[in-house]
């Protein structure tokens, strides 16, 4: 089971509560980043022996456009779930190849100011 989710900004909690399940269990969610411009960071580790495809520190950040951040309290219920279920299909898309020593371990989402769109 994933840690309880204890982050200060509240779109931030909200977004993270919706995109839980999409990662592994005992994946850490911090909030990263100054007060004008916090993040979130999802971040895991996969098994195996030091220096193998397997053992290999994984972590998404999340950047928010200011508008996202500003507008999502204002919004109603059902726009709010809009707005999470827009992030978790921009996460949907993300590639973890455990396989692949070569693959690229931080991944960053951008979430823009369109997901406030109906």
């Amino acid at each position: 089971m994933m840690r309880a989710i204890h982050l200060r900004h509240a779109v931030l909690y909200d977004i993270a509560n919706c995109l839980v399940d999409l990662f592994p269990s005992g994946a850490d969610i911090a909030e990263i980043g100054g007060d004008p411009t916090p993040a979130l960071f999802v971040s895991w580790r996969t098994g195996g022996v030091a220096n193998h495809a397997g053992n290999i520190a994984w972590g998404v950040h999340y950047r928010f456009d200011a508008r996202v951040l500003r507008d999502y309290p204002n919004l109603s219920n059902d726009a709010r779930e809009r707005v999470c279920q827009r992030v978790r299909e921009l996460s949907r898309y993300l590639d973890f190849n455990y396989a692949d020593p070569r693959a690229s371990s931080l991944l960053v989402v951008d979430v823009e100011e369109d997901v406030l769109d109906a």
